[in-house]
């Protein structure tokens, strides 16, 4: 993607920028330099504009136009889509974004017939022969079955490369369900469509925890995707340059498997191992500390202290069930401060970059071609107006003690997923708790030690507690 301040000739677009997943140049003097050394060997050809609804070209910010467009290399197919103004007697663009659909000769096979050998053979035995001869000679092995990994195992059968899916967990989505039993999705469901296989139309807009595992449980049947489950890569992976594939050692279950494959896909998610501070006096609480990636629901803390150590998404969803399920008191600690928005929010900014009746994949085009730091200088621009549509939920927290902040440099939540995966929550419910003191706010300060039957804090307060939870 390229794209620059002060813009550059239409003419002049190839690729590259900063949203997740692709890389960019910004400013005339670098995309210039770029091109000059790499466009003549791509011998980009074939542009037209895309006359798809979604993609044709349509009016943007007054006097701008935004369009989609196709072209083609050598060996390649490519979707672009780009944001142009005009600029006297010409017009310029903003920003331009290509991306590759297509290998040449490497197509999607697409829907198959669905009989086979002359109708000879059963589906049964076709799957069985093809799960076999990927199990003993994959060509990429995928090391995780979440979104992302099924995503690309889905993608790269339909390109007839043989993928295996390697999962730590006893079954596909377990990952979702040994989360805290009230999640759901923030993003309501047009944005988490997975590839050829739209959700019903009466799914929920925003998806629980368990339907999103069992929906990507279905997903590895109904895409006939090749999963070794309680499976992991051992340490010592080597690449063989003579051969060109790698020496790799797959546990699954008891038994050790070699495999050889071309490649190896990394797809084990955002976030790494829980974070669990060491703090002095664990040994003499006689309470309940875990993280919160092991809590399980409120109930059996009924009628307990409860302390939260976090201010996101987490510790919110879980302060909101543990007032809910009736603990004696809930009280969430807020090292710094948070941006927080209202779930209703994120459904508007939701319905207009995935709006209802238009294919995911053109969304996805539209969102990847505005580069994410350009988006976040329009943001910043209109960082007042986030103040004022918030301010009825900010008043709310602000009566509880909790601290506001409307992202790093008031772009808003929306970049703080970028930044950080953290530092945010989208309210569903926790901000009249704080307001009304069910869940309490203990701001500005972090955990000294633990005592007996409490905590005390680094201003020398104390709390007490029968239950500290890390969020």
């Amino acid at each position: 993607m390229l794209w620059s301040t002060a813009s550059f000739p239409a003419a002049g677009f190839a690729t590259r920028w900063c949203s997740p997943g692709t890389r960019g140049l910004w400013r005339d003097e670098k995309i210039a330099a770029y091109l000059a050394n790499t466009l003549p060997a791509v011998h980009l050809s074939h542009f037209k504009l895309d006359t798809q609804d979604g993609l044709k070209p349509k009016p943007h910010l007054g006097t701008g136009l935004a369009t989609g467009f196709t072209f083609d290399t050598l060996d390649r197919r490519g979707h672009g889509y780009a944001y142009l103004r005009p600029d006297g007697d010409e017009w310029r663009a903003l920003s331009v974004f290509m991306m590759i659909s297509d290998i040449k000769g490497h197509e999607e096979m697409g829907h198959e017939y669905g009989t086979y050998n002359g109708h000879t053979l059963s589906w049964e035995e076709v799957f069985g022969a093809r799960r076999e001869a990927i199990e003993k000679d994959p060509y990429v092995i995928i090391v995780g079955a979440g979104q992302t990994g099924l995503h690309i195992a889905a993608r790269f059968k339909q390109m007839n490369i043989a993928s295996l899916v390697v999962e730590r967990h006893a079954v596909v989505g377990d990952q979702w369900r040994q989360r805290y039993p009230t999640l759901s999705l923030h993003t309501t469901k047009n944005h988490h469509t997975l590839l050829y296989q739209p959700y019903p139309k009466n799914w929920p807009t925003y998806t629980p925890r368990d339907k999103v595992a069992d929906w990507l449980k279905q997903y590895v049947e109904s895409q006939d995707l090749v999963v070794w489950t309680r499976s992991y890569v051992l340490p010592g992976a080597n690449y063989d340059l003579e051969a060109k594939r790698w020496n790799v050692v797959v546990r699954k279950g008891d038994e050790d498997r070699e495999l050889h494959p071309v490649h190896i896909v990394l797809a084990t998610g955002v976030l790494g191992a829980p974070r669990i501070p060491e703090v002095p006096g664990a040994e003499t609480f006689k309470g309940t500390v875990f993280h919160a990636s092991k809590y399980m629901g409120g109930q059996s803390f009924a009628g307990k202290d409860c302390i939260v150590v976090g201010a996101g998404n987490t510790s919110a969803d879980l302060c909101q069930d543990l007032s809910f399920r009736g603990a004696k008191s809930v009280t969430m600690v807020q090292r710094s401060s948070t941006c927080v928005v209202h779930i209703d929010t994120v459904a508007g900014a939701m319905a207009q970059g995935y709006p209802d009746g238009v294919p995911y994949e053109i969304c996805d085009i539209k969102f990847s071609a505005m580069p994410i730091n350009l988006q976040r200088a329009m943001a910043r621009e209109r960082e007042a107006e986030m103040w004022e549509r918030e301010k009825p939920l900010h008043d709310q927290l602000r009566k509880g003690g909790l601290k506001l902040n409307m992202g790093t440099d008031g772009s808003g939540q929306h970049f703080l997923i970028f930044e950080r995966s953290g530092g945010y929550w989208v309210d569903v419910g926790c901000a009249p708790l704080i307001e009304s003191g069910k869940v309490k706010i203990k701001q500005g300060v972090e955990i000294k030690r633990l005592v007996g039957n409490g905590v005390i804090f680094d201003d020398d307060s104390e709390l007490p507690a029968d239950l500290v939870i890390w969020a």
